[in-house]
Formats: structure tokens, C-alpha cells, sequence
């Protein structure tokens, strides 16, 4: 019997869902780093498809202090932000 962490491995990869996974991991480690620089309540990471983050935020302000801090902002070797405002 092999430990959890390759039962997990291998259960994602027979289900095919490999891809889905590794957005979710994606999702949560941009919105921890993103939240080093700013409020977790004024942004959430809402997706990652094709190489693409999408966030939404509760202002313009908010979207250019993200885009400002993209270079130092390190979730893949390539940053692709959407941004899009959301109204509260």
C-alpha cells in the first residue's frame, strides 16, 4: 500500500481530472500571495484557465495596485491577469 500522497496522485490522474487540481492549487496559492500586498477583501481570485488568473476586484484602484505589483507577484513563470471589477 503506497502513502496517501500517491494514492491521491494516481486516484487525479485515472479520474482525469489533473488540470481542475491544479487550478484549485493555482487559485489559492495567487490569492495568498496576491493578499502579501493587499486587503484579501478588496480582490478574489476567481479562476485559472489557459494560463490565464482572473481576479476580481472592488475597484479600479484596487486593479492597478495589482497590476503595479505583478512583477512582484510570483504564482507561475508567466503572470496572465484578467482583472475585472466587481461592484459591492
Amino acid at each position: 500500500m503506497g502513502n496517501l500522497g500517491n494514492i491521491l496522485k494516481n486516484k487525479i490522474e485515472e479520474l482525469g481530472i489533473s488540470k481542475q487540481v491544479e487550478a484549485v492549487d493555482i487559485v489559492e496559492r495567487a490569492t495568498k500571495e496576491i493578499a502579501k500586498f493587499i486587503p484579501a477583501e478588496d480582490f478574489e481570485v476567481v479562476s485559472f484557465n489557459k494560463g490565464i488568473i482572473k481576479i476580481a476586484v472592488k475597484s479600479s484602484s484596487v486593479a492597478n495596485e495589482i497590476l503595479f505589483l505583478k512583477p512582484k507577484i510570483i504564482i507561475l513563470k508567466t503572470n496572465k491577469l484578467k482583472i475585472n471589477q466587481i461592484n459591492h
